[in-house]
C-alpha cells in the first residue's frame, strides 16, 4: 500500500486503533469529571480489573501516593505530566509499580487527559 492510500484518515484510525488496544502498555482515557472513559486490555490486565468494572472509576482511585490529587491537578493544568506511581490492583492482588505519563488529547473535537502505563514491577502481587 502506497503511503497516499495509508495516509487515508480511515485507513490511520482502523490502524492507530488496533495498535493501541494490543499494546503492551496500558492506554487509559478520562473525562474532566477525571473518571474512566476508555482503555485497552493491558491496562486492565495491569491494573487487575475488567474493562466493565474499570470504566466509571475515578482516576488516581488506586493510587498508593497520598498526593495522588494533587498529581492529577498538575497532570491537567500542565497538560503534561510523567513519573512512577505503586497502584493496589483493582483484583485485590498486591500493588504493581507503574511507569506513567498523561497527557491532554482530544477526541470527536472534546479534549480528554490519556494515560500510558506500563509495569515496571509486580509489588505484592
Amino acid at each position: 500500500m502506497s503511503g497516499a492510500a495509508l495516509a487515508d484518515p480511515l485507513i490511520q484510525a482502523q490502524l492507530l486503533g488496533e495498535a493501541l488496544q494490543t499494546a503492551d502498555v496500558g492506554i487509559l482515557v478520562w473525562d474532566e469529571d477525571r473518571r474512566y472513559i476508555a482503555a485497552n486490555g493491558a491496562a486492565c490486565e495491569i491494573l487487575g480489573t475488567s474493562l466493565t468494572d474499570l470504566l466509571g472509576q475515578p482516576v488516581g482511585g488506586h493510587t498508593v501516593d497520598p498526593d495522588v490529587d494533587r498529581l492529577i491537578d498538575t497532570a491537567v493544568r500542565s497538560k503534561f505530566i510523567h513519573g512512577t506511581a505503586e497502584v493496589e490492583r483493582f483484583d485485590g492482588t498486591g500493588k504493581v509499580t507503574v511507569f506513567y505519563a498523561t497527557f491532554t488529547t482530544h477526541s470527536a473535537g472534546m479534549p480528554f487527559m490519556a494515560t500510558v502505563i506500563g509495569r515496571l514491577s509486580r509489588g505484592e502481587g
